[in-house]
């Protein structure tokens, strides 16, 4: 048993994501895992609990606070909805779900608990558990936090806080981005679209154009979206990708709380119009904004705002109405989609012959109704689309591309909610 407190501080960033929760912007990513069998429910049930029982921070409800330990039994369940539903605070005692479907199994979190590297590390060690008590004989290699072993008070701080040297940073509100639209799909449906190929293939077509993967598929992104959703005579704004960043790269920590950026990458429509042209400004916009001094300014302006001790004296309504403000016109209007490369999941080799291929899915919201997710495992690249609306042409033209340039065969296949007879 780890040592637990009875409530854990909220990070940094996580403070913007419970005021601007709601049914059309949940908050809500997943991570999966698709095996080689069926998932053996009575199995990850007891993993699930093993695993809760190391990540105790994990194991939480939000309170006035702060995140509160929570007392009630957890349950795995078995998957019949849409992915990335909104959690019910008054009905669901825990911020994070662990779901099975077939030979699926999926974590689901609230944000404010985690970032997607905080959840994958979560992830590994619920898989791992779950393989032992199915027998299996795995080496941890030192890849996977294990259940018995001790937690740390740096696992759950606020690496914000820990980096922010109370530098500040400028703040400028970005013109407004192009938005894609469509026809709404049923209230409250998300259609999930996973397209996975070879890795290899992959790095053959980027090195080709002297471009990292990221830089690759973002660049075709922006591509695929002035291809099938930009009327030139009417839109003139840029096509924005918002990309998160991990900033455990340059400020070294153990925390498995939220510690990323985001940076817009804008690409004005007459460079979009081309493969070559959307590359130019991806490439160039990726590698300055990474820079650590960048980055730098990235962590000063989320911890400026959220640690400024007027900010923090005013009451919280009042506090969680700018959040939702700031939101809105810093956040979602200056931006046409999220990418988030979530990277190579790097599993014990003991794992890998049991595992197929990964997904990760982010929430979509009302401005951007169409995001994008991917991730790797084993040589395997998943490109994952989630959606609230009818039109498929972006996802087609995006596959499409990539098996032709690659050269590699690429297989799609979606959750069927709002599709035709499972055709895309």
């Amino acid at each position: 048993m780890q040592n637990r407190r009875d409530t854990y501080p909220i990070d940094t960033a996580a403070k913007l994501f419970p005021p601007t929760a709601r049914p059309t912007n949940t908050s809500v990513f997943r991570l999966s895992v698709l095996l080689k069998e069926s998932v053996n429910p009575k199995a990850l049930q007891q993993a699930a609990e093993t695993t809760l029982k190391r990540y105790p921070y994990m194991a939480v409800r939000l309170g006035r606070y702060g995140f509160e330990q929570s007392d009630a039994s957890f349950a795995i369940q078995e998957e019949t909805g849409t992915p990335c539903a909104p959690f019910d605070s008054a009905k669901e005692p825990f911020l994070l779900r662990i779901l099975w479907y077939k030979r699926r199994i999926s974590v689901e979190l609230f944000h404010a608990l985690a970032d997607g590297t905080g959840g994958l590390e979560f992830l590994k060690t619920l898989l791992y558990s779950y393989m032992v008590l199915l027998g299996r004989d795995i080496d941890p290699e030192g890849k996977v936090l294990l259940p018995e072993g001790a937690m740390s008070d740096e696992e759950y701080e606020d690496s914000f806080l820990k980096y922010y040297d109370g530098a500040k940073a400028p703040v400028y509100k970005l013109p407004p981005a192009f938005k894609i639209k469509g026809g709404p799909l049923p209230a409250g449906g998300r259609n999930v679209l996973h397209g996975v190929l070879s890795v290899d293939g992959l790095k053959r077509a980027a090195k080709r154009q002297e471009a990292t993967i990221t830089e690759y598929l973002c660049a075709l992104m922006v591509y695929s979206i002035y291809r099938e959703c930009i009327n030139e005579s009417l839109d003139d704004e840029p096509i924005v990708l918002s990309v998160p960043v991990n900033l455990r790269g340059a400020f070294p920590t153990r925390t498995i709380r939220n510690f990323f950026c985001v940076i817009n990458v804008s690409v004005p429509i007459g460079h979009a119009k081309t493969f070559g042209g959307a590359l130019r400004i991806v490439k160039e916009e990726l590698r300055q904004k990474t820079q650590e001094k960048n980055l730098r300014d990235a962590l000063a302006q989320s911890c400026a705002v959220m640690e400024h001790p007027v900010v923090k004296a005013v009451p919280r309504f009042m506090r969680d109405a700018g959040t939702r403000f700031v939101f809105a016109f810093f956040s979602e209007d200056v931006k046409t989609m999220t990418v988030s490369n979530v990277g190579r999941i790097d599993l014990p080799s003991d794992m890998l012959p049991y595992v197929d291929h990964a997904e990760t899915v982010i929430y979509p919201t009302e401005r951007s109704p169409i995001n994008c997710c991917m991730c790797s495992v084993d040589g395997k690249l998943t490109v994952s689309f989630i959606r609230t609306v009818k039109e498929t042409g972006l996802m087609r033209y995006f596959f499409g591309f990539l098996a032709r340039e690659t050269g590699e065969e690429v297989t799609v296949y979606t959750n069927d909610w709002g599709t035709l007879d499972g055709k895309v």
